[in-house]
């Protein structure tokens, strides 16, 4: 399988609506879900902040965060048509990114380079010095869409060697674990 895009439902791969959590696969592969996405200001805005990983997101080596993040964007600007902005507030530490400093540089140049208006980057309240958190709105508009789909390309891309769900077949979980045990009690 060659990897195009991530793949944003509603729960339990259930077609997405407006106000559903969103369930974020690569393949089949669950990569996270974001709960809850709450309409604003009339139904012509989203908030995205409270995004949960699966282990597959939390163990792969390079940031998904900001290929999930991008997808949702693209998502919803081809779907909802009457969504005219994405607020965002990311606030979760990422390892790969480095040290809170470089994790909120980061996530500010690319949430600029789509067109983000309002970029705040803030120390996170409640954790250790050197966390931040970085907040923002992505407003629709041609340019803005355009700009929004070259750094996704470029992200999709970052992904097309391997994608995401690679890791994930490479991993053994607890089904593989299981055969494991039951073909060893079956061995004469």
């Amino acid at each position: 399988m060659t990897f195009k895009k991530l793949r944003i439902t509603g729960p339990a791969a259930s077609v997405y609506e407006l106000g559903q959590p969103m369930w974020v696969y690569d393949g089949s592969v669950l990569l996270g879900t974001l709960d809850p996405v709450p309409l604003l200001n009339m139904g012509t805005e989203i908030h995205v902040e409270a995004f949960t990983p699966t282990r597959v997101v939390r163990d792969e080596r390079r940031h998904v965060g900001r290929l999930i993040f991008l997808e949702i964007c693209a998502f919803i600007a081809e779907h909802f048509h009457q969504i005219q902005a994405i607020s965002f507030v990311f606030a979760r530490q990422v390892d790969v990114l480095g040290g809170g400093a470089e994790q909120a540089t980061s996530r500010a140049e690319t949430v600029d380079r789509i067109g983000a208006v309002n970029v705040q980057i803030a120390p996170k309240a409640d954790a250790l010095p050197g966390h931040f958190v970085v907040s923002g709105v992505w407003v629709y508009s041609e340019r803005n869409l355009e700009t929004l789909k070259i750094v996704l390309e470029e992200q999709r891309a970052l992904y097309r060697a391997t994608p995401i769900e690679a890791g994930a077949r490479d991993k053994p979980g607890l089904r593989a674990a299981l055969a494991r045990l039951i073909g060893r009690r079956s061995d004469p």
